[in-house]
C-alpha cells in the first residue's frame, strides 16, 4: 500500500522549515557561550537525512518493515480513539494481549503487534507523532528524527563538556556517524531507545558527577529509564554496569591520599559488582528472558539457528559454546569484534551491508591507529584516568560483547550495535587526545629541564 500522497508533498517542506528555522534561530541564541552549539544545526539535518532515508528504503528499495508497521497500527489506534474513545483508553492503559485485537474493528484497521508488549510500547509512543502529523508517514518519520535529535544532543553535550579541546570528534562520534543517525532515526525502536539512553546519561551526568539539576536529572533519567525497559531492556544489561563503574571511579579520584586510593579502588569495585549483580537480578526476575540463564540459553539458541539454510549469506558464526559464564566467556574477543566491525567487505551481500562494511573498516582503520600512537599497555592505563572514559569504553565494550554473542544475523546487528558505536569512537578520539596531551606534557618538561640547565 503506498503511504505517499498530496499532503506529503505540500507539508514536508513546511514541517521541515519550521524545525530547522527554530533550531538555527536557538542556536544563534546559544553558540556565543557554548562553542559546541554550531554542531547543532549540522546534526538535526544528519538525523532528519538519515530519518527521510530510512524510510524511502523501506517504502522504495524493500517495501515493509517494523517502521511501516509501527505506523500502520499508530494509524489504527488513532483511528479508535475517534470511533469509540472509551475502548481506546482501555487499549491504551492495558498490557499487550490478544484481547486488544477485538476492539479494533475494519473501520479503523487491525494493529499487528498488540500481543508483543516491546512492540506494543512502541505504537503507543508513535501514537503521539502521528497525531501530530497528520497521519503521514513521511512526516511522522521527520517528527521521530527532531524528536530524537534532543536525547542524541544532550549527550553529545556531556561529552563536550568533558572535552571541550576535542569537540570536533565527539560531534563526529555522536551526531555524524552514517548507521547511528540512519538506523537511529526513523520510525524504530532503535531511535527511541537511542534518545533516551542519551537522556539517562545525561541526566545520570547532572546528578552522580557534577551534582546540578538534581531534580530535573531525577525524572529524566526516571521516564527514559521507563522507555528503554518499555521498549529494548537488554541495554541496561551494558548502562548499569558502566555506570557503576563510572561513579566509583569519579569517587575514587577525588581522593588526594595515593595510598588510600588504591586501597578504596578495590573495595568500591566489590561493593559496585554486588551492587549490578543485584540489579540485574531484579530486572531478571521483572523480565523473564533476561535473567542470566535465559539470557545464555538465548545465545546458543541464537547462534545455533543461524547455521538453518534460511540464514544461508546473511548471518556470522562466532563458534559454538555452553550456555555457562565459563562458555561465554570463551568468546568475549570474537563476539566483541563481530559487533564491532563486521560485516566486513568480503562478507556483504546488499547495499546496505555494503555501506555498513565500508563504515566499519573505517572504524578499524581508527582502531588500529590509535593503537599504532598509543601501544596497547597504555590503553587501559588512560582509560582508566579519566571517569568518563571509563564509562564510555566499558559500555562500548560490555554492550558490543552482550550484541555480539546473541546476534547471528548481519541484518539485525546493524540496527542492534548502534548505541555502543558511538561511545566507542569517543572512546578511541578521549584515548588519542589523552595520549597526545601526555606527549605534550612530557616535551614541554623536558623543554624546561634544558632551559633550567641552560
Amino acid at each position: 500500500m503506498n503511504v505517499y500522497s498530496l499532503l506529503d508533498i505540500l507539508f514536508v517542506p513546511v514541517y521541515l522549515f519550521i524545525i530547522l528555522f527554530a533550531t538555527r534561530l536557538y542556536q544563534s541564541k546559544r553558540v556565543l557561550d557554548h562553542p559546541e552549539y554550531k554542531y547543532m544545526l549540522p546534526g538535526l539535518i544528519a538525523k532528519l537525512v538519515g530519518g527521510i532515508g530510512l524510510a524511502l528504503v523501506y517504502t522504495v528499495y524493500y517495501p515493509g518493515g517494523d517502521t511501516l508497521q509501527y505506523y500502520w497500527d499508530s494509524l489504527a489506534f488513532q483511528k479508535l480513539m475517534f470511533v469509540d474513545f472509551k475502548s481506546f483508553w482501555h487499549v491504551l492503559t492495558s498490557k499487550a494481549e490478544y484481547t486488544n485485537y477485538y476492539y479494533f474493528n475494519d473501520e479503523t484497521g487491525f494493529p499487528a503487534y498488540c500481543r508483543d508488549p516491546k512492540a506494543w510500547s512502541m505504537v503507543k509512543i508513535s501514537l503521539f507523532l502521528v497525531g501530530l502529523s497528520m497521519q503521514s508517514y513521511l512526516i511522522t518519520t521527520i517528527l521521530c528524527s527532531a524528536f530524537s535529535f534532543i536525547g542524541i544532543w544532550k549527550l553529545f553535550r556531556v561529552f563536550a563538556q568533558e572535552f571541550p579541546e576535542i569537540q570536533k570528534q565527539m560531534a563526529i562520534s555522536f551526531l555524524f556517524v552514517p548507521s547511528v543517525f540512519f538506523w537511529g532515526s526513523g520510525l524504530l525502536k532503535d531511535t527511541f531507545t537511542l534518545a533516551a539512553l542519551g537522556f539517562f546519561i545525561s541526566g545520570a551526568y547532572n546528578i552522580l558527577i557534577i551534582n546540578k539539576r538534581i531534580v530535573r536529572g531525577f525524572f529524566t533519567m526516571l521516564l527514559s529509564g521507563f522507555a528503554i525497559i518499555s521498549i529494548k531492556p537488554y541495554i541496561l544489561v551494558g548502562l548499569i554496569p558502566a555506570i557503576i563503574l563510572w561513579v566509583i571511579v569519579k569517587f575514587v579520584q577525588k581522593i588526594e591520599i595515593a595510598t588510600l586510593r588504591s586501597i578504596t579502588l578495590p573495595l568500591m569495585l566489590v561493593v559496585g559488582l554486588v551492587f549490578g549483580y543485584a540489579f540485574l537480578q531484579i530486572m531478571g526476575q521483572s523480565l523473564q528472558e533476561y535473567q542470566l540463564d535465559s539470557f545464555l540459553d538465548k545465545a546458543v539458541t541464537n547462534q545455533k539457528d543461524l547455521k538453518s539454510d534460511y540464514h544461508k549469506g546473511n548471518s556470522f558464526d562466532i563458534g559454538e559454546f555452553d550456555p555457562t559464564v565459563q562458555g561465554v566467556s570463551s568468546k568475549f574477543f570474537i563476539a566483541t569484534f563481530s559487533a564491532i566491525y563486521r560485516p566486513m567487505i568480503f562478507e556483504v551481500n546488499n547495499v546496505v551491508m555494503l555501506l555498513s562494511s565500508i563504515e566499519n573498516l573505517l572504524i578499524l582503520f581508527l582502531t588500529l591507529r590509535v593503537l599504532w600512537y598509543v601501544r596497547v599497555f597504555r590503553i587501559f592505563r588512560y582509560v582508566k584516568s579519566h571517569h568518563m572514559l571509563v564509562f564510555s569504553f566499558s559500555f562500548a565494550i560490555l554492550f558490543a560483547f552482550f550484541i555480539g554473542l546473541s546476534t547471528s544475523n548481519f541484518g539485525a546487528l546493524v540496527r542492534y550495535k548502534i548505541p555502543c558505536i558511538p561511545f566507542y569512537i569517543a572512546s578511541l578520539y578521549i584515548i588519542q587526545h589523552l595520549h597526545f596531551k601526555y606527549l605534550e606534557e612530557q616535551n614541554a618538561m623536558k623543554v624546561q629541564l634544558f632551559e633550567g640547565g641552560v
